[in-house]
């Protein structure tokens, strides 16, 4: 399965010619260092010269991570990403994981070490500078992230928030729920979970100060390869982080939504149940892989509720 595949086994960039679609931006491939990357680029802001002044309008950008197994182009096709960065002026910045750093293609959220070296410090260094590259893109980022790439988006919204203004989890996990292969083969069975020990955990990594994180995130009650009770969990690590509280539940598009908000009343943070769902993305293109096209569709309400 998925992630479990992986847990068992333990200088500058280069663009090349954008591929283009009729009314659509180019999907771009890069490397830095020895991370090869993707990056689609709305047709809006194709025109935007490198060293464009700092009046040009930014631009958000859209950090897009994948599961185990999958590739880039694999995740932008089931999740339809780039159709709706087009239609939303977005970057969007697919890195992309090797067979050499894990044989499945998995990100290695459950590494033993956060700090420099690590692939959460890797991946962070290549957001920047894309970032910085994108001269019509804002200084931070909001992190999508499919199972394995759902728990690496966690890993960066506590180790970065001052990049990482909001993350969409889906089939992830909370913070440092386990380490190490065998603990995160636990942690994906729902074993030793605990939201509150997260949230500590995630404050500590965030250091002094307070930093709140928008957060989407979405859970198939049927998923056999991460736990549903994850969902619970990362909601509570986040209600604790944004000191907001759940203040609506009910049925929203055949799903289990939660609401959370602060005291002003601002929503900080949703989760969504997917009944019958398993181990996808919900509302996906059939084409890609892991996703289930019944559901609402998450990349849609994601940026509904993520992008301001």
């Amino acid at each position: 399965m998925l992630a479990l595949a992986v847990l068992a086994l333990g200088g500058g960039t280069v663009l090349f010619a954008a591929s283009k679609n009729s009314g659509e931006g180019g999907f771009q491939k890069g490397r830095f260092e020895d991370r090869l990357y993707r990056l689609y680029v709305p047709r809006a802001l194709a025109g935007v010269p490198a060293d464009a002044k700092t009046d040009v309008p930014k631009a958000l950008m859209i950090v897009a991570l994948h599961g185990c197994w999958q590739t880039p182009e694999d995740f932008a096709l089931g999740t339809r990403l780039n159709e709706a960065a087009e239609r939303r002026n977005l970057f969007v910045l697919y890195p992309a994981q090797g067979r050499r750093e894990n044989v499945s293609r998995c990100w290695n959220w459950f590494e033993s070490k956060a700090g420099p070296g690590s692939e959460t410090q890797k991946l962070l260094a290549l957001i920047r500078h894309v970032v910085r590259e994108q001269r019509a893109a804002t200084d931070r980022v909001v992190v999508l992230g499919f199972s394995a790439g759902g728990f690496m988006a966690v890993n960066l919204a506590c180790t970065a928030p001052d990049l990482v203004r909001a993350v969409g989890v889906s089939a992830g996990g909370p913070y440092r729920c386990g380490v190490g292969a065998d603990g995160g083969i636990a942690c994906m069975l729902g074993q030793h979970v605990d939201g509150e020990k997260s949230a500590a955990a995630c404050r500590d990594a965030m250091g002094a100060g307070v930093h709140r994180v928008r957060a989407s995130l979405w859970h198939g009650d049927s998923d056999v390869v991460v736990n549903p009770v994850s969902l619970d969990a990362l909601a509570v690590m986040f209600a604790r982080i944004d000191g907001v509280t759940a203040s609506a539940e009910g049925r929203r598009e055949d799903a289990l939504h939660s609401l959370y908000r602060d005291a002003a009343g601002r929503p900080w943070l949703e989760s969504w149940l997917i009944p019958g769902m398993g181990h996808a993305w919900s509302g996906g293109d059939v084409r890609g892989t892991h996703t289930y096209p019944p559901g609402p569709s998450a990349t849609e309400r994601m940026l509904d509720f993520l992008v301001e």
